[in-house]
């Protein structure tokens, strides 16, 4: 009787969960940004889309400093802005796919 382990490779297609995957992708564009920054991130990655004031708070962070990462993460091409259809005012904000480099919906937020 043998006995076959399968050995899991990096090539698999379900190896990672989405948010590794995404984790993986941007690494290298957010290693340099501030905590606060990389926060952000965080919050983003594992909730989905947030409005502003839904980000500051689940982060904690005060709405001037979450402006800024949401500034930073727009300035590296991480962050994804949605048109918010229940209040016309805000923007929900996300993470883009690192499998399109395209925003995910069709309007961006202010570029309508």
């Amino acid at each position: 009787m043998h006995l076959h382990i399968y050995m899991a490779k990096t090539t698999d297609k379900y190896l990672y969960s989405e948010t590794a995957a995404v984790q993986d992708f941007y690494t290298h564009k957010i290693i340099q940004l501030s905590p606060s920054v990389k926060l952000v991130f965080k919050v983003l990655e594992y909730k989905g889309l947030l409005t502003q004031k839904e980000l500051v708070a689940e982060s904690y962070l005060p709405p001037r400093t979450v402006r800024y990462a949401l500034s930073r993460l727009k300035k590296e091409g991480i962050l994804e802005e949605r048109l918010y259809y229940k209040d016309a005012r805000q923007c929900l904000y996300g993470v883009k796919s690192p499998l399109h480099e395209e925003s995910l919906s069709n309007f961006a937020c202010g570029m309508v």
